[in-house]
């Protein structure tokens, strides 16, 4: 058995534990799109059809959005065995992390050496970034599996033709997993072509053959993006059509004493986009981002610290140091162009959109080429530890990385979920599970929908059959007006808002949830005789999330 062999092995089972240990207590609980992975995966696992009755659809129909499907059919078997729970969910995000950390070890092989591949490997595996998003619910992890075998097979491709099929089918699938791709896995079919033209060229017809196969897989996703569907939830994020946009213009050109025409010469759109578009990229390579403090969404980064490790400027330096060093050698130098290229279009989808500056999910396709520059400035120090001073600098940098790992390690398993249980919607498990148990003594139930979204909770937690759901939903768009209760219904289940006051609309015969935050601003309320307080869901800080009660017979005079 290889030595290389054992390595990876050992790799994977450090990538494993680290994926799964407490997996369904960190992060804290199933944020929205974890939840709608799951039930959505579950109604196409009992009916074929998604939350609409759409069956086996090209994109996934959600209740706010259109979703790309293959994450949601890749987490139908962990939902089949392990049922809607994190586990079931999370599973398929842990999979595709695993898968990804081979195919970078096969893709780093493949452009330098086995042993840098190896380092390759250990880094993805310790990485920060990688580690966040495959332990939830985020279809990325599986983009960049796909991203890298895609290259994998494409490199291997220019020595045995038929694999730049398999390389352009993966590619293909791409969009299928999550919109990022639709905008960079063209630039990476782009440079790589343009890199190796001359490799290429000698496998004319397969490369034709493999290009009809891409355009094949993509011929679908094409009329939904001209059908609107695909392309929805880019309009809503991307810096042109942000109003904010617009707004600022307005302002500056009504700041100007300067004539109309002059004003719109200084500040116009195309200005503004540019600006916004150049600063999101650069914010991406900067420290602040990678080093410091990371993604400001909660649900994306700890916090405290960047996307990366501190100590991995070190290695990162002398990387860039080794890279540039072998631009001198013929063939080896393509490889290296395509390290380069990958990293220099990595963030150009997230700088397209307005918030994509900090954003770790968009620019989550950074992490290939990152790595691999860790793992080539980690095998060019110690190539050289003889001398004394790589000795002690090589010290150094393990015991910094010791100090990093263990920092990480213990913000995110101990502190992360209590610090940042809001931006996972904690408390909705606890509070459907309550309402599955006890809705059978109760002629409606009443839940607030303002907090977060609650129908998708619902269902997901309550294990709700899908055949009743398509056969019983008609809109998520009020519908229906109860006394003291605004929003739409399912059966005898109401979600919506209350209009209140609590007091005068209870009933013993109903069962309501009600948000801690939005509607029992004041505890006392509960106080009242003809409030009857049957659960109080908690925070891991031991906050008020949700209060449970129904009414009593008791009359206030």
């Amino acid at each position: 058995m290889k030595k290389s062999f054992i390595y990876l092995l050992i790799i994977l089972v450090l990538a494993t534990t680290l994926r799964i240990y407490q997996l369904d207590r960190v992060p804290p609980s199933l944020f929205g799109d974890e939840v709608d992975v799951g039930y959505q995966a579950y109604s196409l696992y009992k009916t074929g059809q998604d939350l609409y009755g759409n069956n086996w659809p090209i994109l996934v129909h959600s209740l706010s959005e259109y979703r790309a499907p293959l994450f949601i059919y890749s987490d139908i078997p962990f939902i089949a065995i392990f049922g809607l729970n994190e586990w079931g969910v999370r599973l398929a995000a842990v999979f595709w992390g695993l898968i990804g950390i081979i195919g970078i070890f096969l893709l780093t092989r493949k452009l330098l050496n086995e042993t840098i591949g190896l380092f390759a490997a250990l880094f993805l595996t310790i990485s920060p970034w990688h580690i966040h998003y495959s332990r939830a619910g985020f279809e990325v992890t599986m983009l960049l599996t796909f991203l890298i075998f895609g290259t994998h097979f494409f490199l291997k491709g220019l020595e045995k033709k038929y694999y730049l099929i398999v390389s352009t089918l993966l590619f293909g699938l791409t969009p299928y997993i999550y919109s990022t791709a639709v905008v960079f896995m063209p630039l990476l079919l782009f440079i790589m072509t343009l890199i190796y033209r001359k490799r290429i060229e000698i496998r004319g017809t397969y490369f034709t053959i493999a290009i009809c196969v891409l355009v094949l897989v993509l011929i679908p996703y094409g009329f939904q993006t001209i059908s609107g569907k695909s392309g929805e939830r880019f309009s809503i994020i991307s810096v042109f059509g942000n109003r904010d946009v617009v707004n600022k213009i307005q302002l500056d050109q009504q700041k100007e004493q300067l004539p109309i025409g002059f004003q719109r010469f200084f500040h116009n759109k195309g200005v503004e986009w540019g600006r916004q578009i150049s600063m999101n990229y650069l914010r991406a390579y900067s420290p602040e981002f990678l080093f410091l403090n990371g993604d400001p969404n909660s649900r994306h980064s700890v916090h405290d610290m960047g996307q990366m490790y501190f100590f991995e400027i070190i290695l990162l330096g002398f990387g860039v140091f080794w890279l540039l060093s072998r631009f001198r050698n013929g063939e080896e130098k393509k490889n290296i162009w395509l390290i380069v290229g990958w990293l220099i279009i990595a963030p150009v989808p997230a700088a397209l959109t307005y918030d994509g500056g900090f954003h770790a999910t968009r620019d989550f396709i950074m992490l290939p080429p990152l790595v691999i520059l860790l793992a080539m400035g980690t095998n060019y120090i110690l190539e050289r530890t003889k001398n004394s001073g790589f000795k002690f600098i090589t010290g150094l940098i393990l015991l910094f990385a010791l100090f990093n790992i263990t920092f990480y390690l213990h913000r995110y398993y101990a502190h992360y979920p209590s610090e940042q249980w809001r931006a996972w919607h904690f408390g909705f498990k606890e509070a459907m599970q309550y309402v599955d148990e006890n809705e059978s003594q109760y002629k409606e139930v009443f839940i607030n929908n303002t907090y977060e979204p609650s129908l998708i909770r619902f269902l997901f937690w309550t294990k709700y059959d899908p055949v009743k759901f398509h056969q019983e939903f008609v809109s998520d768009q009020p519908n229906t007006k109860a006394v003291g209760f605004e929003g739409f219904t399912l059966n005898k289940f109401y979600f919506g808002k209350f209009t209140g006051p609590f007091e005068q609309i209870v009933d013993p015969l109903s069962l309501y949830v009600t948000s801690a935050k939005d509607d029992i601003t004041n505890s006392e309320m509960l106080n009242d005789q003809r409030i009857n307080l049957l659960k109080t869901i908690y925070s891991p800080t031991n906050e008020p999330i949700f209060y449970l009660f129904n009414g009593t017979n008791e009359i206030q005079l």
